[in-house]
């Protein structure tokens, strides 16, 4: 057998493994991600933290303008490859639901210019609020008890303000309306 022969099967394995990793995993200072879920009721029912934005129009959002209806609340990244894959369905899913449930993105240490191109590449029409230092995508993983870090996160609120469930990683259309189902009770 050559070297080549050796050294490649020797590196695919490994090269597979790593783009796997990349786009199952999503992208975050830790390199590591999941989904989970926590669920509210009881003594467990994690409130979700207020927060002030400013979004890519302009204007300034804050939580509490949110609330009354379930809440989608997207972190992600221009930078970000597994977001770039989950961007076409979180615009298919908030066409579905906008009458029902409040989308709202959160771009995660990224310029405003390069968010602002993401969105129009993609056809985001959602609003789109920057959050340069990770501060309010912090806050949230402390809120639902979230261990890893890792974008593309979302966060499912239902429309008393509670934490009802979470989902690190890449969003299928499935996965988003049985987390949706969740929050519409």
């Amino acid at each position: 057998m050559t070297f080549r022969k050796i050294l490649m099967r020797a590196l695919l394995p490994a090269l597979a493994a790593v783009f796997a990793g990349l786009i199952l995993g999503g992208c975050g200072a830790s390199g590591a991600s999941s989904s989970g879920s926590t669920t509210s009721g009881g003594s467990s029912v994690k409130a979700a933290p207020d927060f002030n934005v400013r979004t890519l129009s302009g204007d300034t959002v804050s939580s509490s303008s949110l609330e009354g209806k379930p809440l989608v609340l997207n972190f992600a990244a221009s930078w970000c490859g597994p977001c770039e894959l989950e961007a076409p369905v979180l615009e298919k899913m908030y066409e579905k639901y906008k009458g029902q449930v409040n989308f709202f993105g959160i771009a995660v240490r990224d310029q405003e210019e390069d968010q602002r191109a993401f969105a129009q590449k993609h056809g985001l029409t959602f609003p789109i609020g920057l959050d340069p230092d990770s501060k309010i995508l912090y806050s949230y993983q402390k809120a639902g008890k979230v261990n890893l870090s890792g974008i593309p996160t979302t966060f499912f609120i239902d429309k008393d303000g509670n934490i009802a469930a979470f989902f690190i990683g890449p969003l299928s259309e499935r996965t988003f309306d049985q987390r949706v189902a969740s929050i519409l009770k």
